[in-house]
């Protein structure tokens, strides 16, 4: 598949608005509403800012359906798919298709490391179960994969794209360079380095930070995909990246952007154990950053 088929700018990693009872509906369509209005390129649902290790298979569904139904095609929406299981992973990916899912992000299992040749595996029956394109997830936490791993992965008939959460720069940028000849898409998911990244090539950015500020967001990336670079990026980007590097630099990336979209004023729940909401001092951080950002709106 080609990276055409993959949306361009911001891809929103969308927070699981969450109560006592399950999944906040109300909540999720606040949040989908706002990333239309603030002309992103698409939504990540279910991902690791949306807590997927935490939700139920059923809650899982419920929440792409909410997506789904509350867009009603007017943006794409991509799905997180990973599980410990093969056999989890392709049920998940199967039911994002059937739902109308874009896409899947599809990280390696990620309980006990898996070997290469277990990991091949794995994408392989994936893919075979599907129709829809594949982005591959490049993360600690499911094993960081070489450009040569990468570009292997590519030649399934539908992995054309990359979220590469590594935290390794040099990875990323040769990453954008092979891509660029390779027909395929490469995000960043590395919030302070989105106006690096994209200036370099890649196509777009999929991050939490989406859930907070995803206006500013899209104007940054905007004037990167312009080659803006005066005073009105100066300013946007300088606005921003501090507020990226906070979150980023978190003790606990989910607890902080629920807090930041909480203090937005869209009341999506706490983060589920084993996670654990910010501590005071976290909170008060976040309330001095946000008002840095944009004057007196954060309370």
């Amino acid at each position: 598949m080609s990276r055409q088929m993959w949306p361009t700018g911001l891809v929103t990693a969308l927070v699981s608005p969450l109560t006592n009872d399950g999944i906040d509906v109300t909540a999720t369509r606040q949040l989908v509403e706002r990333q239309v209005q603030a002309g992103v390129g698409g939504i990540l649902v279910a991902g690791g800012t949306g807590e997927h290790g935490v939700l139920t298979f059923d809650e899982r569904a419920e929440l792409v359906r909410t997506v789904a139904e509350t867009l009603d095609g007017r943006l794409p929406f991509i799905v997180q798919t990973g599980a410990l299981a093969t056999r989890d992973a392709v049920r998940l990916s199967v039911q994002a298709q059937q739902i109308g899912a874009t896409g899947v992000l599809l990280p390696a299992p990620f309980g006990e490391a898996v070997n290469w040749r277990e990991k091949r595996a794995f994408y392989e029956e994936v893919d075979g179960a599907i129709s829809v394109p594949i982005m591959l997830y490049n993360t600690r936490t499911a094993g960081v994969m070489a450009l040569e791993q990468v570009a292997e992965l590519a030649s399934l008939p539908n992995v054309s794209a990359i979220k590469d959460s590594s935290g390794d720069a040099t990875l990323l940028g040769d990453l954008v360079d092979w891509a660029a000849t390779a027909d395929f898409a490469v995000y960043t998911g590395w919030d302070d380095q989105l106006a690096p990244a994209v200036l370099a090539g890649a196509h777009g950015a999929v991050l939490g930070a989406g859930n907070v500020v995803p206006e500013l967001i899209v104007e940054v990336l905007n004037l990167c995909y312009r080659r803006r670079l005066d005073h009105e990026f100066d300013s946007a980007w300088g606005r921003l990246r501090p507020f990226l590097r906070f979150i980023g630099q978190s003790e606990n990336y989910v607890s902080i952007v629920k807090l930041a979209v909480q203090m937005r004023g869209v009341d999506v729940g706490d983060v589920r154990r084993p996670y654990l909401p910010p501590r005071q001092d976290e909170r008060a951080a976040l309330v001095a950053v946000l008002r840095d950002l944009d004057g007196d709106r954060a309370s």
